[in-house]
């Protein structure tokens, strides 16, 4: 690719006119005879060009190798903070518009924890179909780097599991079902109360034990709780359990607001209040077809 080349690339990118990007210190031919590769810029010329497409001259006027290393260093910077600040659909977008399809380890590191960040916050948030999309994204993104992701795949892996549950359709087109089956991963609140109530179900005790007595207090653990109570027959307490979480502000619309209104309808059907029971039953559809709306 040829300076000019390169030039009407790099407007075109920022939406820019020949007339936007030669200002006042070229005229527009000039640029025009320049882009067509007619004529190659003076120096002074370059610099004034690559000020106003905001990249380092050296980019412009680099042999083509060289290239990703002069669009990186101008990215870099603003990515980086993006990152650190959390601003991930941010850092993403800065990305996409100044490194394109290119990338080294670095780039496919970050491009893989915005995309699982990105993600986790559809599913908190109740977008399940955008959250799966996210978590295969993230996945085939950190296929493209040496950097250490193992765990982006395992709590992907512990997510998609979970999404099975809720909707065939909620799958993962880049992980095998028997590493979705075996994956554990504690280093996420919520994959940790995966694993915990699989224990509940299976019986082993002493893990939901372990796992209370660390997050005891969040929405999650108090549902366990309940759930722990119902298991055990005691159905009551498990009902008013139920409702307290049910009033609590922490609980958001989602995942586990479905979870409780199932807990709900199962208790009130043991109690023979079959009418809340149908309530509980229909809000519970109701929210189901919600979580999996398209975005």
């Amino acid at each position: 690719m040829n300076v000019g080349e390169k030039i009407r690339n790099l407007r075109l990118e920022k939406l820019m006119t020949q007339a936007d990007l030669a200002g006042d210190q070229i005229t527009r031919n000039m640029l025009c005879t320049i882009e067509r590769g007619a004529a190659l810029p003076s120096l002074p010329t370059a610099r004034y060009i690559a000020s106003r497409l905001n990249v380092p001259v050296g980019y412009l006027l680099a042999e083509e190798g060289d290239e990703f290393a002069y669009r990186k260093m101008a990215a870099m910077p603003n990515v980086r903070h993006a990152l650190t600040s959390g601003d991930y659909a941010g850092c993403l977008s800065m990305l996409n518009a100044n490194m394109g399809d290119l990338f080294d380890d670095e780039i496919a590191l970050i491009r893989a924890e915005c995309e699982y960040r990105m993600a986790k916050d559809s599913f908190d948030n109740g977008r399940l179909r955008a959250a799966a999309t996210g978590f295969d994204r993230a996945i085939a993104a950190a296929k493209n780097t040496v950097y250490d992701t193992g765990w982006i795949r395992t709590r992907s892996a512990v997510y998609f599991r979970y999404l099975s549950l809720l909707s065939p359709t909620l799958a993962s087109d880049m992980l095998e079902e028997g590493e979705i089956e075996s994956a554990k991963s504690v280093g996420d609140e919520f994959c940790a109360y995966v694993l915990a109530k699989e224990a509940l179900d299976e019986g082993r005790r002493g893990e939901l034990a372990s796992y209370l007595s660390r997050y005891g207090g969040t929405v999650y653990a108090e549902r366990l709780s309940a759930l722990e109570l119902m298991h055990d027959g005691k159905i009551k307490e498990a009902t008013e359990a139920l409702e307290r979480l049910l009033s609590s502000d922490a609980l958001t619309v989602g995942v586990l607001m479905y979870e409780i209104f199932g807990d709900m309808e199962q208790c009130c059907r043991s109690g023979d209040d079959y009418k809340r029971a149908y309530e509980f039953s229909s809000s519970r559809i109701g929210l189901l077809e919600r979580l999996l709306e398209e975005v």
